[in-house]
């Protein structure tokens, strides 16, 4: 046999089953590459054994024209290793282990040498491998064709690294698969997860490496792989590394690593699409609370329940246990609405002021401790404003460190963007209303809004009192030290009426310098001790010092009184107060 002219012949073989590998079982594939060794010059028979348990059993078989029958069903070769040749006596037979699964049997019509044997064995060696490579490439493709349809239909990310993590197992039982994360990626699942650590004083691990290049990392034994860290990577990130580790005496291979590592893409990209349609669908479920919000906003409510439905909507969404509205009113004080929450009604006044003096913009705070004595961590504060005007501050407050997350604070602050024209419109809308029915030198109601509370008051309570003041030598004071300080003197004694007045009572200018208030459900001596005071707190109070003088009347459902009585009754005992010498309380 010419050595040259039967490697010629082996190359054909060689390529022809490299053709048809794609579209043959493997079994198939023997059997061809059987028969045409068979129809080399000199060889007379070739049989394809397979292994089991108790030796090797013919798989496939050819034995030429006129050559006797000599391939038994099952054969015992000697001990040989991988790539390995022995000869079998007086038949010119050789047995060639091809792997550890088949052996190939030859029969020539006369001896063979040893170059030209191992020449043989060598290249069915290869032809066997190259098959197997391009029929396990094929097997891969049509496993990654399948995997992809099946990952880019999960809209869940723990879920497509459960299945990727399974298919890996499934196709490396042999292999121990890990999924690491880093600290930022939110995958939720039940296999082990092993975080990627990072540390600047230690020489950087495979695992990062493969997470911050986004490129495949190995560790080698021997130039064999033994790990492997394959990114999970898409077109916008890296959302973790999946690490394999060999068990004793299996090593991957050049064409295992592609594969894995187009196993590791199509996964990174599956978590990519599913992290946006997260996205998405948090952006479109926020759009759509800020709508809801607006369309409310929209529907004619006052500012009390504006702020009572804007304060229930930022509890639902960062379950804040603190939520405060503060306003800086004409330029000069702060107010917290009534719809804030607790603390800021019951202690907040001191801390609503420091916030509207010190914070310039929205501040996110995840561990805040500025403001001594402030019992909250978390806390973050939203300017309302129209244009780049600031006209109040919302304060949201959690006792936790760190309970917000950046993505929340975001939202509530497109929210209160959104609600600003409607709070300051309703606002303004309160503010005419108010004006309509206030002094505005004293802030004091009108006299025809006391009247007209009155007569409504009349209808649904059983009694009451009006209590009339007068600042004693007015005229006095307005000559002595000119009208501005008389306009101080009366703004001081509205303030103290303003200080003593229950929420339910009704204080007005009754007109000049005579002030009153209405103090509803109240008997008259009640309203006489409460004079009393008043003109107390005035006497030590105002500067200039001055008196008032006080004329206290009253109702109940017994008399038949009509509210013109009430007043005229009021005034007449205002008028003995001063005829008294001042300074007292007189009641009719």
């Amino acid at each position: 046999m010419n050595l040259k002219h039967v490697k010629q012949q082996l190359h054909k073989i060689y390529f022809e089953l490299l053709t048809i590998a794609s579209s043959q079982c493997l079994e198939k594939s023997l059997s061809l590459m059987s028969e045409r060794i068979a129809q080399l010059e000199g060889i007379r028979t070739t049989g394809i054994y397979c292994y089991c348990e108790d030796g090797y059993h013919l798989l496939y078989g050819v034995e030429m024209n006129n050559s006797e029958p000599s391939l038994q069903n099952r054969v015992v070769p000697e001990h040989m290793g991988i790539h390995q040749w022995i000869e079998v006596e007086n038949v010119n037979g050789y047995f060639m282990k091809l792997n550890a699964e088949y052996v190939l049997y030859i029969e020539s019509k006369k001896q063979m040498d040893h170059l030209l044997l191992n020449m043989l064995q060598s290249e069915v060696v290869r032809m066997l491998r190259a098959v197997t490579w391009r029929m396990n490439q094929q097997g891969q493709f049509k496993f990654l064709y399948h995997l992809s349809v099946r990952l880019f239909t999960m809209e869940n990310k723990a879920e497509i690294v459960q299945e990727v993590i399974t298919a890996i197992t499934q196709f490396y039982p042999s292999y121990t698969t890990q999924l690491l994360l880093s600290q930022d990626t939110d995958i939720e699942i039940d296999c082990p997860i092993q975080p990627i650590m990072y540390n600047d004083e230690e020489p950087m691990s495979y695992s990062s490496m493969a997470f911050i290049s986004g490129e495949m990392q190995m560790e080698k034994h021997s130039d064999q792989i033994y790990k492997l860290f394959a990114p999970l990577t898409g077109n916008q990130g890296v959302y973790g590394v999946i690490q394999l580790v060999k068990e004793e005496g299996v090593y991957l291979q050049e064409n295992d690593v592609q594969f894995i590592m187009e196993i590791a893409q199509t996964a990174g990209k599956s978590i990519e699409n599913a992290s946006l349609m997260e996205n998405s669908s948090h952006q479109i479920s926020d759009l759509k609370l800020i709508n809801d919000v607006t369309h409310k906003l929209n529907s004619n409510l006052n500012l009390k329940g504006i702020m009572e439905y804007v304060r229930d909507k930022i509890i639902d969404i960062c379950q804040a246990m603190e939520v405060g509205f503060i306003f800086k009113r004409d330029h000069e004080y702060t107010t917290i609405e009534a719809a804030s929450t607790s603390y800021f009604k019951t202690q907040g006044d001191a801390f609503a002021s420091y916030l509207l003096e010190n914070i310039d913009g929205p501040k996110f705070y995840g561990n805040y401790k500025e403001y001594p004595g402030l019992p909250y961590r978390s806390l973050l504060v939203i300017p309302m404003q129209q244009e780049f005007e600031v006209y109040g501050l919302v304060v949201i407050m959690h006792p936790l460190s760190y309970f917000f997350s950046f993505e929340r604070f975001k939202l509530l602050q497109s929210l209160i963007q959104h609600c600003s024209l409607a709070l300051l419109n309703a606002i303004l809308k309160e503010e005419l209303q108010k004006a309509v029915i206030t002094d505005y030198l004293t802030k004091l109601y009108s006299r025809s809004y006391l009247e007209e509370m009155i007569i409504k008051l009349r209808k649904s309570t059983a009694k009451g009192a009006l209590i009339l003041f007068d600042i004693d030598d007015f005229k006095r004071v307005n000559d002595t030290y000119g009208h501005h300080v008389g306009d101080k003197v009366l703004k001081q004694v509205a303030n103290v009426i303003h200080e003593y007045t229950a929420e339910e009572a009704i204080p007005s200018r009754w007109g000049g310098e005579e002030l009153a208030i209405y103090t509803p459900n109240q008997e008259i001596d009640d309203a006489v001790a409460l004079a009393k005071k008043i003109c107390q707190y005035v006497e030590r109070s105002t500067d200039p010092s001055v008196t008032v003088s006080c004329g206290v009347s009253s109702w109940d459902d017994v008399g038949k009184d009509t509210v013109s009585e009430l007043f005229i009754r009021a005034d007449s005992a205002l008028y003995k107060a001063k005829s008294k010498g001042k300074n007292s309380v007189v009641k009719s």
